[in-house]
């Protein structure tokens, strides 16, 4: 167990930090300094005490990145409750149940989102709050809590008559070895894992972030520009707790993360660290890089070897320019990094960095500084916080599970026993699901994933069982199984041919009642769960003998014969 309180290292920076820049909302240009952010936390604190909130009591968050989603997030952990952040692409049906299984008190949220759940189906929400405008959007028959928030700032003078000063920043006393977070991996009711990050993960990614650049560099953190969800914990820790731990400037870009978009508010910000996952840094490689590299006169200097490595690195101080020209880091992480365009980047000597990590840690279990990085690794165990072991099947094998040990892994899935039991070893290792070997000096690579969970473009984690059981469902589906190819999500099915024929139902209509099932299966999944195309099998798939497809095999005969399926 650390000993800094995960609490005490954002009372302390706070304090210090009092009149510098905090939040930054870039579309409306709204800026709040560290005064003003624990001003807006202290009237959490209030609405919390007065809606009877206890520590260890859960709290809701399901909003568009934003100041307002940030301090409520603070607000909640240095009160004491347990934050519950929900990726706002989920479902109303996916909200509601974590909401629900979460036994979550208090509900804030971004009004459409709101607008889209029925807050009757919510029995154990007190009130409902909307992010942006902060109207008390609902309350039980009977409740109080429309009256607790027209009544905060009779509170607050009373409580702070002589105005509110870096000595009144006193937060909740709560150890590290309770829970401060519950990330949900996945929206469903049937498969949903509510990860149980305790103080001690979130203080060991804070303190490792901001150690990290004071002892390699010795310089602090100056800004960020928050690209990705922060109900991802990659975004949480290192857009959001690493930086106000560290008295940095966040701007919450809040728009899609569009090439041009991305660079022009780098240019604006001049972020001292970026963090993005391989989509943004593709993205930015084909619409920027691919068509210049592509016209002749590049393409044969960059084949000469002294002037081919001069123009990589003029590539390079251009991007890097491009991205504000002063990332002390750029850190790829949340999915597969395209090795093609890795390599590219290490050519011009972009620094950048690819890391390891999962919700479960909270998330970061490897890392190297780009001077340090090995290119194809995802860097090295962090020292002094986590362990990394490689299970073999055979001690002659080239790759095996990756298996983790540390300050940063999570106390288990909430009210899930079983799937907790089977997430450890009996001496304390955490299975991660991912293959892969580590070379002579602890660089970790990745070879492949043992589980069936896919990973979206933007680091999203998809469930293929998830979007089956709904497929299952729909007409004259037999037997299916959801694959990925590139960054499509596509669905093999084998239809119910024998209720065809009871149908009476001409063959050649199959087809487009698939393209209807399409249809109506997007309508109930996630955005980045969306089913580009349903291919149809002439022939059953093989099962186990519990009759469960063996995907292994489909997955193969699709990638020798996709001619088979149409």
């Amino acid at each position: 167990m650390l000993k800094e309180n995960y609490i005490k290292i954002f009372e302390e920076s706070f304090k210090k930090n009092w009149n510098k820049p905090a939040l930054h909302d870039y579309i409306s240009g709204h800026e709040s300094t560290y005064e003003q952010m624990c001003l807006s936390i202290a009237r959490h604190h209030i609405l919390f005490k007065y809606m009877d909130i206890s520590q260890g009591d859960r709290i809701a968050l399901c909003g568009k990145n934003s100041s307002r989603w940030a301090v409520t997030y603070m607000a909640a952990i240095t009160y004491g409750a347990v934050i519950v952040p929900i990726l706002d692409e989920f479902t109303p049906n996916d909200i509601t149940h974590i909401i629900n299984h979460s036994e979550s008190r208090l509900l804030f949220c971004d009004e459409e989102i709101f607008d889209r759940l029925n807050p009757k189906d919510l029995p154990s929400v007190k009130g409902v709050l909307a992010l942006e405008t902060r109207w008390a959007l609902w309350q039980p028959e009977g409740g109080k809590f429309k009256r607790v928030i027209a009544s905060i700032n009779a509170h607050f003078k009373r409580l702070y008559p002589d105005g509110f000063a870096p000595d009144n920043v006193k937060y909740a006393d709560r150890g590290n070895d309770q829970l401060a977070v519950i990330s949900y991996t996945s929206g469903t009711t049937s498969l949903t894992k509510g990860v149980m990050i305790s103080g001690n993960a979130l203080a060991g990614n804070v303190l490792f972030g901001i150690d990290n650049y004071e002892r390699i560099l010795g310089k602090k953190l100056v800004a960020t520009l928050c690209v990705l969800p922060l109900s991802h914990t990659y975004a949480t820790a290192f857009n959001l707790l690493v930086q106000l731990a560290s008295g940095a400037r966040i701007t919450m870009l809040g728009r899609i993360p569009s090439p041009n978009i991305v660079i022009k508010a780098c240019k604006e910000t001049k972020p001292t660290i970026l963090c993005f996952v391989p989509l943004v840094m593709e993205k930015i490689y084909k619409v920027k890089i691919a068509p210049v590299i592509k016209k002749p006169l590049v393409s044969a200097l960059l084949k000469t070897p002294v002037i081919g490595s001069l123009v990589y690195k003029a590539i390079g101080r251009k991007l890097y320019a491009e991205l504000g020209g002063a990332a002390y880091d750029i850190i790829i992480g949340g999915a597969a990094f395209n090795p093609d365009i890795e390599a590219f980047f290490h050519k011009t000597g972009l620094p950048f960095t690819v890391g390891y990590g999962m919700t479960e840690c909270a998330p970061l279990i490897s890392y190297s500084y780009h001077k340090q990085f090995v290119p194809g690794s995802v860097g090295r165990p962090l020292p002094g916080l986590m362990e990394v072991r490689i299970d073999k099947e055979t001690p002659d094998a080239p790759t095996g599970e990756i298996m983790v040990k540390g300050e940063n892994v999570m106390l288990g899935y909430y009210k899930n026993e079983e799937a907790t039991s089977a997430a450890f070893t009996g001496d304390g290792w955490m299975h991660t699901g991912d293959l892969g070997y580590m070379d002579a000096d602890d660089n970790i690579f990745i070879k492949g994933r043992s589980k069936t969970m896919l990973l979206g473009s933007n680091g999203e984690n998809i469930y293929p069982e998830v979007i089956e059981s709904k497929l299952d469902n729909l007409p004259l589906v037999a037997e299916c199984i959801v694959l990925q190819k590139g960054t499509r999500l596509i669905a093999l099915v084998h239809p119910d041919y024998p209720t065809a024929e009871q149908m009476r139902l001409d063959k050649a209509k199959i087809p487009q009642i698939m393209n209807d099932n399409l249809k109506t299966l997007n309508s109930m999944l996630a955005r980045y769960e969306q089913i580009s195309s349903i291919l149809i099998s002439e022939n059953p798939f093989p099962m186990t003998p519990k009759r469960t497809v063996k995907r292994y095999l489909v997955e193969k005969a699709f990638a020798e014969r996709p001619s088979d399926f149409k």
